[in-house]
């Protein structure tokens, strides 16, 4: 009698519909995981900094069809933020990772509001697989995510500055 009762006790349960699948597409501490198309979206979360410094958005980006993708702009709290150097088209099977220390895509986000602990909107917009709307949680720079915020260059934060006019005749006087 006991042997029967083990697999009905057992609490697992695994395939599309398990809990643990069903909890990725809702919002946790774990990062935002979202698909839209053939393009996803995993462990997108906002770090923030003390201080007056920047935030980093940080993920990945797949590209799970057979033909290419492109991030056309990311928005966070309804502002663009730009990746830094863009992101740009994503080839089939392609993971490009952003905003982590290592990462060579940076995701710098300016003048956001939001405490810690609360869900910011995010909008992704590719060419194909079209708009993708999550929230993502902000957490501290501390801990696994110490030193992200630090990575953001302090040229990156500041406007790009207004050509200026030149002229290549001297003004008579």
């Amino acid at each position: 009698m006991a042997l029967a009762a083990v697999p009905a006790l057992s609490g697992c349960f695994s395939g599309q519909g398990a809990t643990t699948t069903v909890q990725s597409g809702m919002n946790s501490g774990d990062g935002t995981m979202a698909t839209a198309g053939s393009m996803k979206v995993v462990n997108v979360t906002i770090v923030i900094g003390e201080g007056v410094g920047p935030a980093q958005l940080i993920g990945n980006i797949i590209n799970q069809g057979t033909g290419a993708d492109t991030l056309n702009s990311i928005e966070v709290a309804g502002r663009p933020v730009t990746a830094q150097p863009p992101i740009g088209e994503i080839a089939p099977a392609q993971s490009i990772t952003f905003g982590y220390q290592d990462s060579a895509i940076k995701v710098p986000v300016r003048g956001l509001a939001a405490a810690i602990s609360t869900y910011v909107p995010v909008t992704f917009n590719f060419q194909n697989a079209g708009t993708l709307k999550i929230s993502v949680l902000t957490v501290p720079d501390t801990g696994i995510y110490a030193g992200i915020t630090n990575t953001v260059k302090v040229e990156n934060l500041l406007p790009t500055p207004a050509p200026v006019a030149s002229s290549s005749a001297p003004e008579a006087l």
